[in-house]
């Protein structure tokens, strides 16, 4: 059995020493291996008979749901701890209850008008798809937004909000809707509350004063996203939230980004814990890896929707919009609440096009691409060991001295050092060894000491990239929070933006949570980030279990500028050809 982690056999001793049964040991063990992997549940019928799976489900420690038991064994074959299966069960609940209550609230004329307002001056054909969520979500107490990096998702949500906010009573909300902004990370809270300022300065630079948009802007709480645990109140000693559903989040609207990170039991937390009226918005991209928690619901949500499919009367009502043919009446709960987002409007020519081609699986159209010299956004480069990667590494430096260079000049400012930083990454899919983050981080260590000066011998010097792996609520610091650490008059400052106040802020790097040296990080641990130049560190074995095409698309896709693939041209096929698929049974729920 695959990556038995040491509470997992704990887990099976124990089950196995206190029910009397052996054959019960081993599938908690299979339990435990596949939460730890990310699935709801396991699938015990490739290594269980249907004898061992009839005489499971006659042991009184094993349900079907109905009642209280410590596992439940659903369909036949797949066996859930009893709070995964609450986790799943009530949540696939609140989430059709939500799309149940669709009500219709704003009429054909009312969209035309209001849209056409929202989106004035700008391509009609580009900016369809962000005109149809706009006037899709009033009436949906569940609105999901989807699409790649650059497409706009962040600046549709602005548009979005004002309309729900000038109609508000119409959508069956308080007058002046309480607003809540959240993101699974610190540093993704942080970029929607970034995106979100940016979409309401281009909005209000280019609406007329005397619009009623224009009054509503500032009631977009844009600076203040928080994380999900704050949001939802996480009480660290006991592992138990604040809110609940007799203890509501204090919100009408909440607008969650980075979805795709958000694991079973956070999304259920956060169904449970809204208003009745309330309405959620959930914005991401199910292409990108799922939590690191059990569980894939963005996902799961998606899945039976045909791309931005729409009942008849939302279809009706955007006649004045656009022109488009209703969805079967069988064709999903889903529909109508799910509009996915493909026009690209930041990533270059070539990283676009990538993207697309990663989304799909379609290795033909990446490799047609690569093979193409005049795309200069997106490039792989052939690595198949040490003395590959080391020469690699030397190129990489050579195009951008200047970035590493200003990092780790004894003149850079705290607010010029962190733009900086965030122009070039190198991203690794595995921790460890030469392919990994702490062997590529050695290496670029040794190789900045050698070009630009650095002191490598000192655990702390000027111009060290630091990531923040562990949440500190009491600083304010979250993981995945990057910083940098200069040296000034009154000594070593590790240097942070300051989510709340803007501008920067300091700590000495003995008062920092748990971190680690960044010039190169994990692909795990850059979700809900962007930089501009992104270097991705594949190992060369095609048959290395950790290569995936979400894993790989992920990476990629935190470029904005352009992305450089180090691997083997196997090993890249490897990862297109091989999703990942949850185990789990969110997803026919929602059928």
């Amino acid at each position: 059995m695959a990556d038995e982690r040491a509470i997992d056999r704990a887990l099976a001793r124990w089950v196995r020493e206190r029910s009397g049964s052996v054959l019960l040991g081993r599938a908690a063990l299979a339990v435990g291996v596949a939460e730890g992997e990310g699935h709801a549940c396991a699938a015990l019928d490739a290594e269980f008979t249907p004898a061992d799976l009839a005489a499971l489900r006659a042991h009184a420690w094993v349900g079907d749901g109905s009642t209280a038991t410590p596992f439940v064994l659903h369909d036949t074959a797949h066996l859930y701890t009893l709070r995964n299966w609450r986790h799943e069960t009530l949540l696939a609940a609140a989430l059709r209850a939500r799309v149940a209550q669709r009500a219709y609230p704003l009429d054909a004329d009312t969209l035309a008008r209001d849209v056409g307002e929202l989106f004035a001056g700008e391509d009609e054909q580009a900016t369809c798809l962000q005109r149809i969520a706009v006037a899709a979500a009033p009436g949906s107490g569940l609105f999901v937004l989807t699409g790649g990096p650059g497409t706009g998702k962040t600046a549709t949500a602005v548009r979005l909000l004002l309309l729900l906010l000038r109609h508000a009573t119409a959508c069956g909300l308080p007058p002046k809707p309480a607003l809540a902004l959240a993101a699974p990370t610190g540093k993704a809270a942080q970029r929607l509350a970034q995106s979100l300022a940016s979409g309401v300065h281009a909005l209000h630079a280019k609406l007329d004063r005397q619009s009623p948009f224009d009054s509503l802007l500032d009631a977009i709480p844009h600076g203040e996203a928080r994380t999900l645990h704050r949001l939802l109140g996480f009480r660290p000693l006991d592992n138990t939230f604040a809110r609940a559903a007799d203890n509501p989040i204090a919100a009408d609207i909440v607008v969650v980004d980075e979805a795709s990170m958000v694991d079973l039991a956070l999304m259920r937390q956060l169904l449970t814990s809204l208003r009745p009226h309330a309405q959620l918005i959930l914005l991401g991209d199910p292409g990108q890896l799922a939590a690191v928690e059990a569980g894939s619901v963005l996902a799961d949500i998606v899945a039976h929707v045909a791309e931005n499919a729409l009942p008849q009367p939302l279809v009706d009502r955007l006649a004045g919009i656009t022109q488009l043919t209703a969805a079967p009446p069988d064709s999903g709960a889903m529909t109508g609440h799910v509009i996915t987002l493909t026009h690209g409007w930041r990533a270059g020519h070539g990283l676009q096009r990538g993207l697309q081609a990663l989304r799909g699986g379609d290795m033909a159209a990446l490799e047609s691409l690569l093979a193409r010299e005049a795309e200069d956004d997106l490039h792989l480069y052939t690595c198949a060991d040490a003395a590959d990667l080391r020469s690699r590494m030397d190129a990489w430096l050579d195009t951008h001295c200047t970035t590493y260079a200003e990092l780790t000049a004894a003149h850079a400012s705290p607010a010029a050092a962190l733009a900086r930083l965030r122009g070039v990454q190198i991203l690794c899919a595995l921790r460890e060894g030469a392919f990994g983050a702490r062997g590529i981080n050695a290496l670029l260590e040794q190789r900045l000491g050698a070009r630009v000066g650095i002191d490598t011998a000192r655990a702390w010097y000027h111009g060290r990239p630091v990531l923040i792996t562990r949440n500190d609520y009491a600083r304010d610091l979250f993981n995945g929070d990057l910083g940098i650490a200069l040296h000034r008059a009154d000594g070593m400052q590790v240097w942070f933006e300051d989510r709340a106040h803007g501008g920067v802020r300091s700590f000495a790097p003995r008062a920092l949570p748990e971190h680690e040296t960044a010039w190169a990080i994990t692909i795990h641990r850059s979700q809900g980030s962007e930089y501009g130049a992104v270097a991705v560190v594949l190992p060369p074995d095609p048959l290395h279990r950790i290569l995936s095409r979400e894993l790989l698309y992920t990476a990629v896709s935190r470029a904005t500028a352009s992305a450089e693939i180090w691997t083997t041209a196997d090993a890249l096929r490897a990862a297109v050809g091989r999703p990942i698929r949850r185990i789990g049974g969110l997803r026919e729920r929602l059928r």
